[in-house]
């Protein structure tokens, strides 16, 4: 297959649902940066002649600014993302029949797009020890994961008609990550000089990559050949939490006191959660070594 020079990639169109989300604003500057043209859909009215108000549970308006602008490229980012949201029903609504809405709307384009990203979430794993790969049977233990694994189940229908990738991103945070989140909770501690902190279970590893290795992934992936897939998207890298509270203590130059609060521990939490990233090396090759915590610690703590 031929190779695209990257000049001729940057002429083209990207369409990202959920452009004004954290990682939207992130996407957007990336791709900006590297010439592409940037349109995308947001759920309030914007100023930004390039974002269009859209509500995704409505199909005829997805079509509509899809006719209008004709992109190369689509990521779809618009989702419930967080694990806790009170509102199940809405979780299954924005986050399925979303996504339905935007297949049904690309699917009546007069053109196949090169390629469309479709942003699950490794929340499908569920918990299981170890480091996962894509073989595994998932396993989701909340209307989060649930939500997004029955989303791939139906986006695999459009596999035949379209050329899509199915993503799971690990856990990653970054500036402008809302603060329930629990990096940006550490970090906001620190930055008002808090005394005390609550948290869950600190004796546990997780990934927390940086939102600049998650677009990066997007925009190698978005111009591979891979198609038909899905995908962890992730280090490998398990970082530990009273890791990131020590950094912190440096950062900020000075001792926080930790209370684990018992409501905020899962029940059968596991020690340790990692992606097998070997199939993503495989596609877009490795530089995840590119980005540290402390790094991505310092970026939010400074900013």
């Amino acid at each position: 297959m031929k190779e695209i020079k990257m000049e001729e990639r940057s002429k083209k169109k990207v369409f990202i649902t959920g452009i004004n989300g954290f990682t939207g604003l992130h996407l957007e500057k990336h791709l900006l940066e590297k010439g592409f043209e940037v349109f995308g859909t947001t759920f309030r009215k914007t100023d930004n002649p390039n974002h269009y108000p859209c509500d995704i549970l409505k199909e005829e308006r997805i079509s509509d600014i899809l006719v209008t602008i004709k992109p190369e490229y689509i990521i779809h980012l618009a989702a419930i993302s967080f694990v806790a949201s009170k509102d199940k029903q809405n979780i299954y609504n924005v986050n399925v029949f979303g996504t339905i809405n935007l297949l049904e709307a690309i699917n009546k384009l007069d053109y196949i797009p090169n390629k469309i990203l479709i942003a699950s979430s490794a929340a499908v794993y569920g918990n299981i020890e170890g480091e996962l790969d894509e073989t595994l049977c998932p396993q989701p233990v909340n209307h989060y994961g649930n939500s997004k694994l029955v989303m791939e189940n139906m986006t695999k229908a459009y596999f035949n008609s379209q050329n899509i990738i199915i993503t799971r991103p690990f856990n990653y945070t970054g500036v402008g990550q809302e603060s329930h989140f629990l990096v940006p909770k550490i970090v906001s501690h620190f930055k008002e000089k808090k005394a005390n902190i609550s948290l869950g279970n600190i004796d546990v590893y997780r990934e927390f990559n940086d939102v600049d290795y998650v677009i990066e992934c997007y925009t190698k992936l978005l111009i591979s050949n891979l198609k038909s897939d899905i995908i962890n998207v992730c280090s490998g890298k398990a970082v530990n939490i009273k890791y990131i509270i020590s950094a912190m203590e440096n950062l900020a130059n000075y001792k926080i006191n930790v209370n684990v609060n018992p409501d905020f521990i899962r029940k059968n939490e596991i020690k340790t959660l990692t992606g097998s990233n070997k199939k993503l090396i495989s596609v877009i090759g490795d530089f995840s070594n590119n980005y540290q915590i402390q790094n991505t610690l310092k970026k939010i703590y400074k900013h």
